[in-house]
């Protein structure tokens, strides 16, 4: 799931949670899950997104060039109005989303 595609994939969703999810990180969270797997989180699920979110805000906050790099994968530019740190942590948790089974069609 580090393929361009996927990350930018993941960049795009965490920029649509941040603009449409609503004005919480915990609403944001279960707006985006919501839509990927049609059903709200659970308590652990919630809990283990908010904790991956503050974590991953951390770490970008603390490494603005790695948010920038992340931000940097794919053709689509992000909206310049978003906090490049927070915005690249969420992209990662969309990328952890993106990445359940309920949502990758296996055969």
């Amino acid at each position: 799931m580090n393929d361009v595609t996927y990350v930018e994939a993941a960049r795009m969703l965490a920029e649509q949670m941040m603009k449409e999810g609503g004005a919480t990180a915990e609403a944001r969270l279960y707006w985006g899950f919501r839509l990927l797997t049609s059903r709200a989180p659970n308590k652990n699920e919630q809990q283990t997104l908010i904790e991956n979110l503050n974590s991953q805000f951390e770490n970008y906050r603390r490494n603005p060039e790695a948010a920038a790099k992340l931000l940097l994968m794919g053709e689509k530019r992000n909206d310049p109005k978003l906090n490049p740190a927070e915005l690249a942590a969420y992209a990662t948790t969309a990328s952890l989303m993106l990445n359940l089974d309920e949502v990758i069609t296996r055969q």
